[in-house]
């Protein structure tokens, strides 16, 4: 599962589609890579 929230703590994203265990690199690359996937603003900073 991956969640995304912002600095005060709210919900922006979920993705609880993966199976079994996965590196935290391939979930993120999955993320951002699926269509009306995870959009990261230019210039901020994502912690894993």
């Amino acid at each position: 599962m991956l969640g995304v929230c912002t600095p005060d703590m709210h919900f922006v994203y979920i993705l609880s589609s993966w199976e079994g265990s996965a590196a935290d690199g391939s979930v993120l690359r999955y993320a951002i890579s699926r269509r009306h996937g995870l959009k990261i603003p230019h210039g901020k900073v994502v912690i894993i």
